[in-house]
């Protein structure tokens, strides 16, 4: 049997979990097969594209009709010699039409991969959205990124024993081996090299886009280097707001910014110094690298979060603050978090709880297993 996954780009994280479920189910015979494109323009201002030499790299052709934006992928030829087709949860993927079609006429099978929805609603248009629920309805089997993107297409009408959760997670395994083996003389020199001093640090890990709030980040710092003349702030990632970072970095003695840190070495130092992850903005697989460290993620209740926010328990395993604009407020919260004895060991216990559960084993069996099961439904 064989499954073919197209995904419109291909981020550095995702690798590994590729690698892991084409050996997971060529042990169930099963090959897999993997297309994958450059991704968007935005991905690209990213700088997290990769490569699997065992993929299929195919450019993506973009159609742009007024301010909306249709993306074909041209992979029909693969699509047609698998017995199942797993795309992306997207009306802009023009593809999904065309294989909802072969579907329909009995040549083959599709099934979507996605949040449910898209959460980012700022962002949404009313017209796709309403399309994208119609059509979420009609693949022969889904892929829910989380608990609650299953939920969010259960309440679709799609029926819950064609759902698979695949416990949305990547390669953090690896990570807290690498930040557990950094040592403490590798930690002082890490400190020295960057001017971290001995006071409390924040780490801001991941894309800078408006979605992760930078200036609100840069605003509540500010107040917490105001009460902490000590604490040093480390932003790590690259994206839209570089310049801004690049601008306020230099200008402010308590902030360091070290551009993208993709290397597992690199990244297990930077984590090994961190009291707290700050991320007041849009939380992704960030809440995992949180766990990996033992750096518990400090974050808002915005309404615009992906899927894996639902990992993060508020006071256990990681601290939300509830007033999204209060940059004062977060403050207090990340100063407590990085520095409140009582909160941060039970923040920490939360931690080691969470990077025990939500692991890339778990997820490569979670999708192995659907895709099995959907193999076998009718």
């Amino acid at each position: 049997m064989r499954v073919l996954i197209v995904t419109k780009g291909l981020p550095l994280y995702r690798v590994p979990f590729f690698e892991s479920l084409r050996e997971r189910l060529a042990r169930d015979h099963i090959e897999l097969a993997l297309v994958f494109g450059p991704g968007t323009p935005a991905d690209a201002r990213r700088n997290d594209g990769a490569q699997i030499d065992w993929g299929l790299s195919r450019p993506n052709r973009v159609l742009r009709i007024a301010r909306r934006e249709l993306v074909w992928q041209p992979c029909l030829a693969e699509a047609c010699e698998a017995d199942i087709v797993v795309v992306e949860q997207a009306s802009r993927l023009l593809l999904n039409y065309v294989l909802f079609a072969r579907q329909a006429a009995g040549r083959g099978r599709l099934a979507f991969w996605g949040h449910g929805a898209n959460l980012q609603r700022h962002t949404a248009s009313a017209a796709s959205e309403w399309l994208k629920r119609r059509v979420s309805r009609l693949p022969h089997w889904w892929f829910a990124y989380t608990e609650g993107s299953r939920e969010r297409v259960e309440a679709l009408g799609y029926p819950s024993e064609r759902i698979t959760v695949v416990q949305n997670a990547h390669d953090t395994e690896r990570l807290a081996a690498a930040v557990a083996a950094v040592s403490a003389a590798e930690r002082r020199r890490f400190r020295a090299e960057h001017d971290l001093g001995e006071g409390p640090v924040g780490v801001f890990l991941g894309s800078l886009t408006r979605e992760k709030r930078i200036e609100f980040l840069l605003d509540a710092s500010a107040r917490i280097a105001a009460r902490r003349p000590d604490f040093r702030l480390v932003v790590a990632g690259d994206g839209d707001e570089r310049d801004r970072v690049l601008a306020a970095a230099s200008s402010r003695p308590w902030m360091r910014y070290l551009g993208r840190v993709d290397d597992l070495a690199a990244r297990a130092r930077l984590l090994a110094v961190a009291d707290g992850l700050l991320v007041p903005g849009l939380v992704g697989l960030v809440a995992l690298d949180s766990f990996a460290a033992g750096a518990p993620l400090v974050t808002t209740a915005v309404d615009f979060h992906s899927p894996e926010i639902e990992y993060v328990r508020d006071g256990v395993n990681g601290a939300i603050a509830a007033t999204p604009e209060d940059a004062n407020a977060y403050a207090g919260l990340a100063l407590e978090v990085m520095t409140g004895d009582r909160l941060r060991e039970r923040l920490l216990r939360g931690c080691a709880e969470a990077r025990r559960t939500f692991t890339l084993a778990a997820m490569v069996d979670r999708f192995a297993g659907g895709v099995r099961a959907a193999l076998e439904a009718r």
